[in-house]
């Protein structure tokens, strides 16, 4: 059944406007996004089904762009869409938090829950001030399963850019086991070498696993801290 077949009072943007934007189901909420369904079904029916193959918003939101757009009904505009509506509220939340960042403990409980539900490497960036709050954070590498690649040229002129006192690294790893390998420990100590010659000392990195992270800062004592 199409949208436009439903009585006024039962459509996803009737309702909306009406004032009872809080009451529709998330297959509403996703069909006011896309706007259109599919062949054969509606915005609200492709949106279900989307929600019964993930397991609701939560299985949903768990995915990424790449993933989405394996969902059958799902090409690069609904996935867009999707992945645009997600980040900006990712960007709203980190905006209203602006956390100060000083210990491997803070940075975990802020890295952990946004890493939840990568299926691929990615390595990113915390550009830091001198008393540790956060000014901004960027992805700057996404790979495989199983490696991703940033240089440390890439890495500092992103933090020079945010006009970062510190920069703190982090990338995930989709096993869930956060034990560095040696190719991580090669690459943070170029990053401690390259954030010296700058001035912009590496604060830490972090590899980020299933619920628990490393942190080469307080493993290797950095300046003192453990």
């Amino acid at each position: 059944m199409r949208i436009l077949d439903l009585s006024p009072d039962q459509r996803p943007r009737e309702r909306l406007l009406a004032g009872h934007g809080e009451g529709l189901a998330d297959a509403e909420l996703l069909a006011l996004l896309w706007g259109t369904g599919r062949q054969g079904q509606s915005a609200v029916e492709l949106a279900q089904t989307v929600l019964g193959r993930t397991g609701g918003i939560a299985g949903l939101l768990g995915l990424g762009l790449t993933d989405w757009l394996e969902q059958p009904g799902l090409g690069p505009a609904k996935a867009g869409q999707l992945w645009a509506a997600v980040e900006l509220a990712r960007r709203g939340q980190r905006s209203a938090e602006r956390p100060r960042i000083t210990s491997p403990r803070a940075a975990g409980a802020y890295l952990l829950p946004r890493c939840q539900g990568w299926t691929e490497e990615r390595f990113g960036l915390l550009a830091l001030n001198a008393k540790g709050d956060l000014l901004a954070e960027r992805i700057l590498s996404q790979g495989t399963t199983t490696a991703t690649l940033i240089s440390p040229r890439e890495f500092f002129r992103e933090a020079l850019r945010y006009g970062a006192t510190t920069a703190l690294a982090y990338h995930n790893h989709p096993s869930g086991d956060p034990t560095p390998s040696r190719e991580d420990t090669q690459l943070t100590r170029r990053l401690q070498a390259a954030g010296e010659s700058l001035g912009v000392p590496l604060a830490d990195h972090l590899i980020l696993g299933n619920g628990r992270y490393h942190s080469f800062r307080a493993a290797e004592g950095w300046d003192g801290k453990a």
